[in-house]
């Protein structure tokens, strides 16, 4: 696998990530609400990513991978 056909797959997994947990978050809001405000209010629905800039998380992965591609690319453009 190429490293743009890796990079594109992490993209479409993130991507996952997000149906997965906006579907959680649905499940819980009709059937648990309670459950739902608590689970809301702490992120338990955000899959892969956090609002917490110091997370490792999936998503930063993801950024950093990028990130080091960009870097690679660069330093053997030159």
């Amino acid at each position: 696998m190429s490293k743009y056909e890796v990079m594109h797959r992490l993209a479409e997994i993130q991507q996952e990530l997000d149906s997965l947990g906006e579907e959680a978050a649905q499940l819980f809001r009709e059937n648990f609400p309670s459950l739902y405000q608590t689970g809301d209010a702490y992120g338990a629905f955000t899959f892969g990513s956090s609002w917490n800039s110091f997370d490792t998380t999936f998503a930063r992965l993801v950024e950093w991978a990028e990130s080091a591609e960009d870097e690679y690319e660069e330093e053997y453009e030159n």
